[in-house]
């Protein structure tokens, strides 16, 4: 590969001059008020000091443009140089991975254009922020713990893996080994982290959406501009494209796991869940999510492409590994001109920081709703986004392998997601099949890790280990076939981390080609969903009516201490059986 091209201090400053941009962008609009005039230093001053409703949410404001790319956007982040186009660059994925990939991405909007506007409905404007709002008004306390658990948890490592990536973008760019490439990496993590969480600690979510919006802009600008250069200085004839077209089994399976682990996990993103609550209407929002999915699909759809198109151009170069799956948009990329290279790290940039603030705003938003019922104190939400950054830049300084943890992470959203979302079910089906309770959420979570659990114990699961590629494998003599190691977990307990049980180059999304891992998240859904109703079945047989309450009672917010009306947490219709 030709690369680096940039010096170390180009990089950085490439980096943080798009970065501090945004931060321009985003503090222009903080100080206009509602009706689009500017607000006096002093006005801004207390606005900041004590955030308001509309910085937390920018409830009922957004037209279904906004919402679109806001969403798009949000979803974004600069992990999409390396996603489909690794699919598109193995010829054991190829167009099956690069499809399953480009649809799981869209697949939570696509669902959500259904689901969404009865959730809003339901949790009502006042009171919803957040997923967790669902989990409180539907089911209770317990479910609302178990909610922002899974929330948290997911975007804290999506957080690691953006700042991780752009970090190492960077890095491939720029001049420098060993020590210098450490301090260069640290700087690029501590500066996005940094002026983003400045912008959106003050701004709150309203400057969020409007940097989605110049992001999504520069986004699609970019795709269109690199579908014409990088395309046309790499060209390739139909008969290499065939050679490298392929429909396999693994690619079918990869597709179809990569829909159950994003759909699980993105129904938990707190920070697009924000976009429900803010957009005016159901139309805007419907509209809205529907403009998000397709713009999503069709970034995903071409950098897949570009994947396609470097394995064509270098198929024995992949063959022998002597150029990476994941790399191979930069290796399309090495033949251009070094202004071309500081154009991608600019977009990469871009596409870090759209993702980065989303979080920032999803992470502080499951707080909100308490917040606002216990009045207490709006700067506590700072303070906690505040320390989940710096835990973040410790985990991508250390280098710690978030990959492995992504794939986890995306297993116990998908088990915990049935239990959640069947909630949707508020009225009694027949005398089995009845809306679930708070107990019997809680069981199907509970039921889902059993299976996890029991199908390790099934295999014989030694435990698993992570190698220096992130691939994970169920013993630890296989895993130091390529060492340094990482110990994950004990026993069935391994299965969490999604063994496959064979070594695949790279690491990588490759993990996700497995009839193990599809098995696994199967298993992990049917159970939850099961088990969910079962145990509700269960819990108002034995309980009677007071199972439909919540295990822990809430108390209600009084009113005239913010203004915002709580709902009842009981609001479950029945029907005589």
């Amino acid at each position: 590969m030709a690369y680096p091209t940039l010096t170390s201090g180009a990089a950085i400053a490439t980096v943080e001059a798009t970065t501090l941009f945004f931060f321009v962008v985003a503090m222009a609009f903080a100080v206009r008020r509602e009706d689009g005039t500017r607000m006096t230093a002093t006005e801004f001053a207390r606005a900041a000091k004590k955030p308001n409703v509309r910085w937390m949410s920018a409830k009922n404001s957004l037209p279904w443009q906004q919402v679109g790319l806001s969403y798009f956007a949000g979803g974004m982040g600069a992990w999409v140089y390396y996603g489909t186009t690794e699919m598109g660059a193995n010829t054991r994925l190829s167009w099956w991975g690069v499809f399953g990939y480009s649809f799981a991405s869209a697949s939570p909007a696509i669902l959500m254009i259904f689901i969404a506007p009865t959730i809003k409905a339901f949790v009502g404007d006042k009171n919803g922020f957040s997923v967790t709002d669902f989990a409180l008004t539907r089911f209770g306390r317990c479910m609302q713990l178990v909610a922002a658990f899974m929330s948290t948890m997911y975007l804290f490592i999506f957080l690691c893996a953006e700042i991780s990536t752009i970090a190492n973008v960077a890095a491939l760019f720029s001049d420098v080994q060993g020590a210098e490439s450490k301090y260069s990496r640290d700087v690029i993590l501590g500066t996005v982290c940094v002026i983003t969480l400045s912008y959106t600690m003050i701004a709150g979510l309203p400057a969020s959406v409007i940097t989605d919006r110049v992001q999504g802009v520069m986004i699609t600008g970019f795709m269109l501009l690199f579908s014409c250069v990088v395309l046309a200085k790499n060209e390739v004839t139909a008969t290499q494209m065939r050679a490298v077209s392929k429909s396999t089994t693994n690619g079918f399976v990869v597709m179809i796991t990569l829909i159950i682990a994003t759909l699980g996990a993105e129904l938990f993103n707190a920070g697009q869940w924000q976009r429900v609550y803010a957009a005016r209407s159901t139309q805007d929002l419907r509209k809205g999510l529907a403009l998000g999915a397709g713009m999503i699909f069709v970034v995903m759809w071409f950098f897949g492409i570009l994947g396609v198109t470097a394995v064509a151009k270098y198929r024995a170069d992949f063959d022998d590994f002597s150029r990476l799956h994941y790399l191979a948009f930069f290796e399309l990329a090495e033949g251009l001109a070094k202004g071309w290279h500081v154009i991608i790290l600019i977009f990469a940039t871009s596409l870090c920081v759209s993702s980065v603030d989303s979080i920032q705003n999803g992470l502080t938003s499951v707080l909100y709703r308490d917040i606002l019922n216990y009045d207490l104190p709006a700067n506590s939400v700072r303070v906690i986004c505040a320390a989940l950054n710096v835990g973040a830049i410790f985990v991508a300084v250390d280098k710690i392998d978030v990959l492995s943890l992504f794939l986890m992470v995306d297993l116990v959203c998908a088990l915990a997601a049935p239990a959640l979302y069947l909630g949707l079910i508020r009225k009694d089906i027949n005398s089995f099949i009845i809306a679930p309770t708070e107990l019997g959420a809680i069981m199907g979570v509970v039921c889902g890790c059993i299976a996890v659990i029991v199908q390790g114990a099934v295999l014989d699961l030694d435990g698993a280990w992570t190698d220096k590629y992130g691939a994970v494998h169920s013993t630890r003599a296989a895993a130091m076939v390529n060492p340094p190691i990482v110990h994950r977990a004990w026993g069935p307990f391994g299965n969490f981390w999604l063994p496959d049980g064979t070594t695949i180059e790279g690491g990588g999304l490759q993990a996700f080609g497995g009839k193990r891992t599809l098995l696994t998240f199967i298993l992990a859904v049917v159970f939850s969903a099961f088990g969910t109703m079962f145990f509700s079945w269960l819990d108002v047989y034995f309980r009677g009516e007071s199972a439909r309450k919540p295990l822990i009672k809430v108390k209600l917010l009084k009113k005239g201490r913010t203004g915002i009306e709580e709902k009842p947490l009981e609001a479950v219709e029945t029907t005589t059986v």
